[in-house]
């Protein structure tokens, strides 16, 4: 079982310690795990020239990811997320989504988390976590959950028990066959 998870953070922070409680939730159970920080990888917006996903072409935007997609074809499980930005994704997420549109069809069946965090109160949260589930949802992933959380300064989200406890959880989810 192999579980990846995509970073949308442009800084190390609270998703991505999120995420690395899932990973290590996954590993628990004996998963092969990778993060991979978007902040770290070159990825352009989507210029909507349309032939990767209406004849299957390769995207000629020439940056990282194709590196990330490869990944999410090997993996069996994947985790999104993201901060909070205006109840949304961050800028780098919405990147990454727009261009997952070359391989519609082929994430179908794997199964899905996601993890979200923000500076607001949870009902503005949940915009960002809705956005990352009907993105996996658009990719006829298998949804497994998801946990949400409020945090403001980098690593604050550590603190909070409950939601350490959620992720390692999810990511035991995850790990399963």
């Amino acid at each position: 079982m192999k579980v990846v998870a995509i970073c949308g953070s442009p800084r190390k922070g609270n998703t991505e310690a999120m995420l690395k409680r899932v990973l290590d939730g996954a590993k628990s159970k004996g998963a092969a795990i990778e993060l991979v920080n978007l902040s770290d990888k070159k990825i352009e917006p989507c210029r909507a020239v349309c032939d990767c996903f209406e004849t299957e072409r390769k995207c000629p935007i020439e940056d990282d990811m194709a590196e990330v997609i490869n990944k999410m074809l090997a993996a069996d499980a994947i985790v999104f997320g993201s901060p909070d930005y205006f109840k949304n994704v961050s800028g780098i997420m919405k990147n990454f989504i727009d261009r997952t549109n070359g391989i519609c069809g082929k994430l179908k069946g794997k199964k899905a988390a996601a993890v979200s965090v923000g500076a607001q109160d949870l009902q503005n949260v949940q915009f960002c976590e809705n956005v990352l589930i009907e993105f996996a949802k658009g990719h006829e992933m298998k949804l497994v959950g998801s946990v949400k959380a409020t945090a403001e300064k980098a690593g604050e989200v550590l603190k909070n028990k409950e939601v350490i406890k959620k992720c390692l959880e999810l990511g035991k989810k995850l790990s399963f066959p």
